[in-house]
């Protein structure tokens, strides 16, 4: 094993060790070792001109994902540079890729109104879904991760407990009446006192609502509507709700 690739084990481990997520340690680690494939010189001798040719190796790929090889590369040597490996970190001298602006894609209040209409008012579970995607922002896995242990329904301090991404837990507040008042009817008529809050309801089995049958859904009541929306798009419109009310 070259110094480099021993580097870059321990620089893995730390990581790991360093409760990163299995995501960001899997993709660090591909970009690091094409990086021992591009290089099998001694790890202290490289230079931001080695790097600039490596980099150079990935110039057909989007900015997006040659920021996020830049940002691997960086990791590595602030690590290296840490460790008193190195006398500096040569991605200093390395500009970093300008990512495209992201495309607004949110749609009007209104127009996702006219979605949520034509949710049957028998369709209690649906109706409460995805008005809970629009009032908060949530991703649809967050909220389809959601159990009755997560809820809290005190009066006027109303939150729920999200597991977002990396495993991270963060506290959403319930501050629209009326959809406190969805919720609390929901869990009234559903007769549910723990396990998963939305449940599929096939064969009657009530296990955890799954994100293909809930995108399936969602496309019936668009068509119905003759609107395009994807869910994502319902994060997107509460994002701009809230940039339009003045917050950062």
């Amino acid at each position: 094993m070259t110094n480099l690739n021993s580097w870059i084990e321990n620089f893995l481990t730390d990581l790991k060790n360093a409760n990163r997520s299995p995501h960001t340690c899997r993709a660090y680690a591909t970009d690091l070792r094409r990086l021992a494939a591009f290089y099998d010189g001694s790890p202290a001798a490289i230079t931001p001109s080695i790097l600039r040719d490596f980099l150079e190796t990935f110039s057909d790929l989007k900015p997006a994902s040659r920021a996020r090889k830049q940002a691997a590369l960086n990791s590595f040597f602030t690590w290296a540079y840490r460790q008193d490996l190195i006398s500096a970190n040569p991605m200093g001298k390395i500009d970093p890729v300008r990512r495209d602006l992201p495309k607004v894609r949110a749609l009007k209040r209104s127009d996702v109104e006219k979605i949520l209409a034509k949710i049957p008012t028998r369709q209690l579970r649906d109706r409460l879904l995805f008005r809970l995607l629009l009032e908060t922002g949530l991703r649809v896995g967050e909220a389809l991760a959601l159990y009755i242990e997560d809820l809290d329904m005190i009066p006027d301090d109303e939150h729920i407990q999200v597991k977002g991404k990396g495993g991270k837990r963060r506290t959403i507040l319930l501050d629209d009446p009326c959809l406190v008042k969805f919720l609390r009817t929901y869990l009234k008529r559903m007769e549910y006192r723990h396990g998963p809050l939305f449940r599929a309801q096939k064969n009657g089995r009530g296990g955890p609502l799954s994100y293909q049958a809930v995108q399936q859904r969602w496309k019936i009541y668009c068509a119905q509507a003759d609107i395009q929306c994807t869910l994502h798009q319902l994060r997107h419109t509460h994002a701009t709700e809230l940039v339009n009310d003045g917050v950062s």
